[in-house]
């Protein structure tokens, strides 16, 4: 492995561990830039491998990667504001995959079981969220959490999809189902466990360390 490439997930990993404890501190002025400084790590990372090694086509996961890194930075003054940006890139990383898995010319028919996962999914986030809502206290944001829901389970299990059918494209699969459980872990967060900080720890853990493989799948190949 290139060494640079050695350098920066030493780094990153320092950085990220960093935030494990600013993110819980309280203190906002260590917190932002910590988080601020993640985001623009995984960024600028994916972004120059893109741009140098691989095609036009795969500008739409540079879009998915701005987007995720503009969410990052929203949601630390805005839960909603970030929150729009995150479904619009989940969006970008779902078509991204489809397209992947087409230029691969694996047919819709050898996926077919991704739809059903994520129709599961989603019933079971939808029943949960009306059968106890004493628990997952989400009031007025029910029906957009279970859009936003719907729009990371095809992320993630499209991703798993890529993970089953397209070899080079394992660590990309794995980071979005990563990205996938972090969200899940979040709605515990926010909605029903909001002191606990190794739930909120947890989610960074899930969510940085995807994005890592994401932007690392463009490198290694």
């Amino acid at each position: 492995m290139n060494p640079g490439i050695i350098a920066f997930i030493v780094i990153y990993c320092v950085v990220l561990c960093c935030y494990f404890f600013t993110e819980t501190s309280g203190n906002m002025k260590l917190r932002a830039p910590n988080k601020i400084t993640l985001a623009l790590m995984f960024f600028i990372f994916g972004a120059y491998f893109i741009c140098t090694q691989w095609g036009q086509i795969h500008y739409l996961a540079l879009a998915a990667l701005f987007l995720a890194m503009m969410g990052d930075i929203f949601l630390l003054f805005s839960f909603q504001r970030g929150g729009d940006f995150f479904l619009a890139g989940n969006i970008c990383f779902t078509i991204y995959e489809i397209m992947i898995l087409q230029l691969r010319r694996i047919s819709i028919s050898q996926f077919w079981w991704v739809l059903l996962v994520v129709s599961l999914l989603v019933s079971l986030f939808a029943f949960l969220f009306y059968k106890f809502q004493d628990i997952f206290k989400l009031g007025v944001l029910r029906l957009p959490m279970l859009m936003y829901l719907t729009t990371i389970i095809l992320n993630g299990t499209f991703g798993i999809a890529l993970v089953a059918y397209v070899p080079n494209f394992l660590l990309f699969g794995i980071g979005t189902f990563l990205f996938m459980l972090s969200d899940f872990d979040i709605v515990l967060h926010k909605f029903v466990f909001p002191k606990s900080k190794f739930i909120h720890r947890l989610n960074s853990a899930l969510y940085f360390t995807g994005l890592l493989l994401i932007v690392l799948n463009f490198a290694l190949i």
